[in-house]
């Protein structure tokens, strides 16, 4: 996306790119190469020996500075995984999945404030274990999908992050991953709001907030009643052992997590970056 503002580096930089508005965008990088990164890398292989002094003279202050970033927390809000309030912060579910979920398992993240956070606090270990639809943002899509991911990978777990307004579209869907047995954990993040277009109305007035709440489910009720087990959970300290014991179940398990709504998703780097950077803006 954009360089978050806090920690661009000071350092002369290279940035090669096919896209000219990236090459464009993000200021003065020091040095901009159009063109494919796997070429330059490429280039760079074929070229060792010609770059292995300058390379090994570096490498000591290298190893520092890298050394120094892993010293320091992988996240600015990091107070939020272990947050202890009710109802409970996004966050603190997501970081009690990640614990639970094996960690080649697969985890479909549903668009909504929900993928905010998921994008935020998340941790992937492999290549395609963190699908999300970010760009188009289409609600309800991960509830479906999973039951794809599910039949192709039936070797892994699976576990999709998704909202109430997400369920309120395409939550039937759960049938089908019941009805086939699938061993998919639906995680709901229920704020019973459609939270992320939420956070921005709630700032014009009470209408505007009234008419993007929506009433509070028992979404696993609701997943009962199409044949998977349900949970739902309201105490944060509760979160970990209820994920354990949905993936233990091996059947489709949906946990309804009653979530606060009132919590800013961690995007203002972003945001701060492309109204700093952007020529559109």
């Amino acid at each position: 996306m954009h360089w978050t503002v806090r920690e661009r580096s000071k350092a002369f930089m290279i940035h090669v790119n096919t896209d000219m508005e990236e090459l464009t965008a993000n200021g003065d990088l020091g040095h901009v190469v159009p063109g494919s990164a796997h070429a330059f890398l490429d280039l760079m292989h074929e070229r060792a020996a010609a770059l292995a002094r300058p390379l090994a003279a570096g490498e000591a202050r290298r190893r520092e500075w890298l050394s120094a970033i892993k010293a320091q927390p992988r996240l600015h809000d990091v107070e939020n995984l272990s947050r202890s309030t009710t109802p409970i912060h996004p966050a603190a579910a997501i970081a009690a999945l990640r614990k639970a979920l094996p960690r080649d398992g697969i985890v479909l993240v549903d668009s909504g404030a929900h993928r905010a956070f998921a994008g935020h606090y998340w941790s992937a270990y492999a290549p395609r274990t963190y699908i999300s639809a970010t760009n188009l943002g289409p609600m309800g899509w991960a509830i479906p999908a999973a039951v794809g991911v599910q039949c192709a990978r039936p070797d892994r777990r699976v576990a999709v992050i998704t909202g109430d307004g997400c369920m309120q579209m395409h939550g039937i869907e759960v049938q089908t991953a019941a009805r086939y047995r699938l061993p998919i954990v639906y995680v709901v993040i229920n704020n019973s709001a459609l939270g992320n277009v939420w956070l921005r109305a709630r700032q014009y007035s009470a209408l505007p907030a009234e008419l993007t709440s929506i009433p509070d489910h028992d979404w696993a009720g609701f997943a009962r009643a199409l044949g998977a087990q349900g949970f739902t959970v309201r105490d944060p300290a509760e979160l970990e052992s209820t994920f354990q014991k949905a993936l233990a179940a091996d059947a489709t398990a949906l946990i309804d997590v009653k979530a606060d709504k009132n919590c800013v998703t961690p995007v203002y780097d972003f945001s701060a970056g492309a109204r700093a950077w952007s020529y559109h803006e």
